[in-house]
């Protein structure tokens, strides 16, 4: 039932990866959310693209990939997605994916 989802709406999708991930209403399975965040993250969604860096960063569904992690954490702050721009300016500050830099540390945390 889950499944049949209209799969042309971000928004839709991504709550199919969520329900996949966490094993709501589907078997539990984190292939699947990754693939449904990518999509969502690919039709622009910021959450998706959060997500997208979430899964690598944890390695939900995907290989772990720090690199990859900051590159979606980023265009997901660049769409304005406040979890996105907390986690970018974590990654400048710990220097998780790319080189530490406080001075780019500032500039996403301050962000409102």
């Amino acid at each position: 039932m889950i499944e049949s989802v209209a799969m042309n709406k971000s928004e839709e999708i991504l709550w199919l990866g969520y329900c996949s991930e966490y094993g709501i209403g589907v078997e539990k399975n984190e292939n699947k959310a990754f693939i449904h965040y990518q999509k969502s993250a690919d039709m622009n969604n910021s959450n998706g693209m959060y997500q997208v860096g979430q899964c690598y960063y944890l390695g939900i569904g995907v290989e772990k990939d720090e690199n990859k992690a900051f590159t979606y954490y980023q265009k997901s702050a660049e769409a304005g997605n406040y979890n996105g721009i907390f986690k970018t300016a974590i990654c400048y500050r710990y220097g998780v994916g790319v080189a530490e830099d406080l001075n780019n540390y500032y500039k996403w945390i301050n962000k409102e």
